[in-house]
């Protein structure tokens, strides 16, 4: 027995080193400290706090390149309300002739909010967009989808095919208003990709963007937007689009696109008791909270994500959105090295300000609305 003692004794002391490994120790990706930083960073990591945002979801991007900095809940399916209608004017945009004269038909009369259409009407299709975009008409939404389409389902059709380019893999249309019906749905995120897209056709951004207008047709029509953030004074940033939408089912949703010394963001809440104050809070945050930082900078010199990665490879892209903190102090430096293990990592540390930093090999650092409005 004693002799078995002593073999044993000799044979874990051996042992050690293959049980523990070689060389000092370093963290790994499953090590609990996610995000080590520099003690010099803190005082602005502190005081960058996200805004508590009630809404059953929220996202905010990057328009220029596409980057989500922030989200909640941005991948769930949810009912979109009016913000359907982007995408009913996407496919008007891209499928009809403006010009196109529109006789109203009887059919085209449903629930809730309303261009004020009447049977007879003669409009053209640009008519309807500024009728369906503006005041959030369901009758106008109805008219172009019969027009452009040859018939509503068909339109409905084209619609989930344009959202299937588009890769809005949490989105399909039953209808192009909005109204709450089974299998209509959408998420933060597809809406935030959605607006962006539509954002880059002229027509649409004019429409957008604007307060009011006059249309003269068979009978003169004054449409108000139901945007109230359009050029608001007292955001942080210029609002100039995108859509509003309200059902009891959806609540009150929004997805706007703002923009300050040249840079522009999209904000997606959905699912609010109070869209107005959940975007404005969302904009503040993010012109408050993030910079823009060029391109070959940031893949460089201060940070490596998969996501910067894919970023990187499309030349189109000159900057990227990333939290001031991080602009200020650098917290990740890339030698040739060190990049395959940095890129290839399956997982990212995520802050709650939406950057997501890298570990691997042991290198880590840091109202009274009517349905459809």
């Amino acid at each position: 027995m004693r002799v078995f003692r002593q073999v044993f004794s000799v044979v874990f002391i051996l042992s050690i080193p293959l049980l523990v490994g070689f060389g000092p120790p370093k963290l790994v990706e499953s090590d609990s400290q996610r995000i080590p930083v520099y003690i010099s960073q803190l005082p602005s990591i502190k005081s960058d706090v996200a805004p508590t945002v009630e809404a059953r979801a929220s996202i905010i991007m990057d328009a220029s390149s596409g980057r989500v900095v922030y989200q909640v809940n941005g991948s769930g399916r949810l009912a979109p309300a009016s913000i359907t209608k982007i995408m009913t004017a996407i496919v008007a945009l891209e499928r009809g002739n403006l010009r196109d004269k529109v006789v109203i038909s009887p059919d085209f009369m449903i629930e809730g909010s309303t261009m004020g259409l009447m049977t007879g009407d003669v409009v053209t299709l640009e008519d309807l967009l500024w009728g369906m975009m503006l005041p959030s008409g369901n009758d106008a939404a109805m008219a172009i989808a019969a027009h452009v389409g040859g018939s509503v389902l068909q339109f409905v059709a084209i619609m989930n095919e344009k959202a299937d380019e588009l890769g809005l893999t949490n989105t399909h249309f039953v209808n192009p208003h909005g109204l709450d019906d089974e299998g209509h749905y959408s998420s933060a995120l597809d809406i935030a990709k959605m607006s962006r897209y539509a954002l880059s056709n002229p027509k649409f951004s004019e429409i957008v963007g604007t307060k009011l207008r006059e249309v003269d047709a068979s009978r003169s029509f004054l449409l108000l937007n139901n945007n109230r953030l359009l050029d608001d004074l007292d955001l942080s940033a210029r609002v100039d689009g995108v859509k509003t939408g309200f059902t009891d089912n959806a609540g009150d949703s929004i997805a706007v696109s703002a923009v300050r010394d040249g840079r522009r963001i999209i904000v997606v809440a959905m699912g609010t008791y109070g869209r107005d104050h959940a975007a404005s809070s969302l904009i503040d945050y993010a012109f408050s909270s993030f910079g823009w930082m060029n391109m070959e900078s940031a893949f460089s010199k201060y940070v490596a994500t998969t996501q910067l990665v894919g970023l990187a490879s499309n030349r189109t892209i000159q900057s990227v959105m990333l939290p001031s903190w991080q602009i200020a102090y650098p917290t990740v430096y890339i030698t040739p090295d060190q990049t395959g293990s940095l890129f290839t990592s399956s997982r990212e540390a995520t802050r709650g300000n939406g950057l997501a930093i890298s570990a691997s090999g042991g290198t880590a650092s840091r109202r009274n609305i009517r349905p459809g409005g």
